[in-house]
């Protein structure tokens, strides 16, 4: 009996120490995917997804591979001016209107680190610094009026450079598995032609945890 009582006591002082490390117990990779806008610092407002795939280091320390793509479709119709006496005028008829029409789609491939804080089991605050590249193309057309002696034509450019997302966001515990990540907004910086370009994200979507 002596025995039972000492095993007994063994095991509540081995569950006693293992409680803090389990109540801190951190899931060992996430998932996530959703909904993405993206406000270019210069201009436009492009939506589309975000995703990204975490493996967690312990329990705040984790490296992060995030993926998203943003679109945008524009389209307009203008006449140009004829210039008579030095006064512009907009002249309708053979010289408008001209159509056009661009699609504009942007990806970002980012890698790195994310610090979180899980000392509360509902809610979970991160940060996190991601590196790496975009990739940008434009494509589009012009349809002329008639009656110029100019055809249509078409547009396309791409171009690939650095980029680096800072900033964080916030999941909220759902159930064991799963969590809704209510907000991730991010300072986004690239770097085409030669030039920064400021930019904003927000994201919202699902997170699958694995391993908790």
């Amino acid at each position: 009996m002596r025995k039972l009582f000492m095993a007994a006591g063994l095991v509540s002082i081995a569950c006693i120490a293992a409680m803090p490390a389990m109540a801190q117990d951190e899931p060992k990779a996430e998932v996530s995917g959703g909904f993405s806008y993206f406000h270019a610092g210069r201009g436009g407002n492009l939506y589309g997804w975000d995703g990204s795939v975490a493996g967690n280091l312990n329990n705040w320390l984790g490296i992060v591979g995030e993926f998203s793509g943003h679109y945008q479709s524009n389209s307009s119709s203008v006449s140009l001016p004829i210039v008579t006496r030095r006064v512009a005028v907009l002249a309708p008829g053979p010289i408008g209107p001209f159509t056009t029409r661009a699609d504009q789609n942007i990806y970002k491939f980012l890698f790195g680190t994310r610090s979180s804080y899980r000392k509360d089991k509902r809610l979970t605050p991160f940060a996190h610094v991601l590196p790496g590249f975009a990739r940008s193309h434009v494509d589009g057309f012009v349809m002329v009026p008639p009656g110029l002696g100019i055809a249509d034509f078409s547009f396309s450019d791409s171009a690939t450079a650095f980029a680096m997302a800072i900033g964080g966001g916030l999941d909220i515990r759902l159930s064991r598995s799963w969590a809704f990540r209510a907000i991730q907004a991010d300072y986004l910086l690239t770097h085409f032609a030669g030039q920064t370009q400021s930019n904003a994200r927000i994201t919202t979507g699902i997170v699958y945890r694995f391993g908790k």
